[in-house]
């Protein structure tokens, strides 16, 4: 009899991570279609970046790199179930890699059991995805990290950017 035990393989990462004090890290790349600015002001040109959401004492960090230098880091907060307010896509839904889990090969992320592209792989577990929001007032940009807890139970931390310089009142 044959038993997966990949999905115990995040768990245990996760569990050693946290004993070390390493922070817990999920990464992605991408294109953002519109110029944006941090909440101390820092201009980030439309185009492609590399994320991290790095998650350490309880508290997640949203880091946009460039050529692996660090460009911004962006402190979230914890969000409600739903968006409060009406909130129009930015960009599409991004899936997160958990860092502690190993990528493989070049020739292993190619290959397919199923035959499908590899992110619709049976196997993967898309634990967490970040999601990209213009706010109803059009000066807001959000990101949403969520992360599942259980089945239906989902983490939410937002990260608030901006279309304009924000104000020093902000």
């Amino acid at each position: 009899m044959h038993f997966k035990t990949l999905p115990l393989l995040p768990i245990l990462l996760l569990n050693l991570a946290q004993v070390l004090g390493t922070p817990e890290t999920y990464v992605t790349e991408i294109r953002l279609p519109v110029d944006i600015y941090t909440g101390d002001g820092i201009l980030l040109r439309k185009g492609n970046f590399n994320l991290e959401v790095r998650r350490e004492n309880e508290h997640y960090t949203l880091v946009f790199l460039e050529n692996e230098e660090i460009l911004a880091v962006v402190n979230g907060r914890e969000t409600a179930r739903e968006a409060t307010q009406i909130m129009l896509p930015l960009v599409g839904t991004h899936y997160l890699r958990f860092t502690g889990i190993p990528l493989g090969t070049a020739e292993e992320r190619q290959l397919s059991k199923t035959g499908r592209p590899s992110y619709q792989d049976d196997d993967r577990d898309w634990e967490s995805t970040l999601r990209v929001y213009r706010g109803s007032d059009q000066d807001e940009v959000h990101f949403i990290f969520q992360k599942r807890k259980d089945w239906a139970d989902w983490e939410r931390t937002l990260f608030k950017l901006f279309r304009k310089r924000p104000g020093k009142n902000r």
